[in-house]
């Protein structure tokens, strides 16, 4: 259950409604509660009394009865995606820059909501790309001209701080670094947008999997995927990796797992570190020839 999720059914608790009516095609990635607070947070929706019961609707559809309750999103964590070298990318890794911005507002929706979201130092082009992107759909994810705090913590892979639970799980304001090194490998840039925010280095944290960088999502949506499952659902932040790691992630970290144990890797080990990421075997395999090793001699 989401953040929000968990705040809707206890606000209507509170009210004496301890069940809600969703309308006939109402659509949710994540569970329903939480899909209904986010969009009566957007004004997609509000609440209505019937005679069988209260009932989500949609804003503008008949309510006899309108239903007002409090419900008020949690104003931390503050995620930033910085944009500051927005003008470095190529066209192609723009439109995936925005791809990836517009998936990340469906992560920052199965606990929070768009208001927890904050776009920082978008350009002007960056904006007309994103509105085009997002045509027809509502957010309200917030933006500001100048950089993030300060005192935020920066998301690097390269960075000299360990980002563990405790930090993912406390840290008021967290930042992504809105680089995609798609056709180019951008070496440092992270650390030039902390840098022109004013913030030092050991704020400069990277995530690891099992004292490595290798195979942890670096796509900016699956990053705060990773963070707010391991502060809000409870998940150790080893599992919320496994479970954020699309194909090529595992294939990435199996390919070191299998290169660091030689030539001739035993069965068993391959085995065991397919089950340990959730890979099967045609991802094993995949990992295997592309790190020029054999699965059993």
């Amino acid at each position: 259950m989401g953040i929000l999720g968990d705040l809707l059914r206890e606000a209507l608790r509170q009210v004496g409604v301890s069940e809600l009516i969703y309308p006939r095609r109402f659509r949710c990635r994540h569970e329903p509660e939480q899909c209904a607070a986010v969009g009566l947070l957007l004004g997609r929706y509000r609440l209505c009394r019937f005679p069988d019961g209260v009932a989500l609707v949609r804003s503008g559809a008949p309510c006899p009865e309108p239903l007002e309750i409090r419900l008020e999103p949690p104003a931390e964590p503050r995620i930033y995606i910085d944009l500051g070298l927005w003008d470095i990318h190529t066209d192609s890794e723009k439109n995936e820059l925005v791809e990836q911005i517009a998936a990340s507002i469906a992560a920052v929706r199965s606990q929070l909501w768009d208001g927890n979201l904050v776009l920082a130092r978008a350009p002007r082009e960056f904006f007309e790309r994103f509105g085009r992107a997002m045509r027809g759909m509502k957010h309200a994810v917030r933006t500001s001209e100048g950089p993030p705090p300060s005192t935020a913590v920066y998301l690097d892979p390269e960075g000299p701080c360990l980002a563990g639970e405790e930090l993912l799980r406390s840290a008021p304001d967290i930042v992504v670094g809105g680089v995609v090194d798609k056709e180019r490998v951008y070496k440092g840039a992270t650390a030039r947008l902390a840098a022109s925010a004013g913030v030092p280095d050991w704020r400069r944290c990277r995530i690891e999997l099992r004292g490595s960088t290798v195979g942890v999502p670096d796509r900016i949506n699956k990053i705060i995927e990773i963070v707010l499952s391991a502060r809000f659902a409870g998940l150790p932040l080893e599992e919320a990796i496994i479970r954020a790691q699309a194909r090529r992630d595992k294939v990435y970290r199996l390919m070191r797992e299998l290169q660091r144990a030689g030539p001739c890797v035993d069965p068993a080990l391959a085995e065991a570190l397919a089950q340990w990421l959730r890979a099967d075997r045609k991802t094993l395999e995949l990992a295997a020839a592309k790190a020029h090793v054999r699965i059993g001699c």
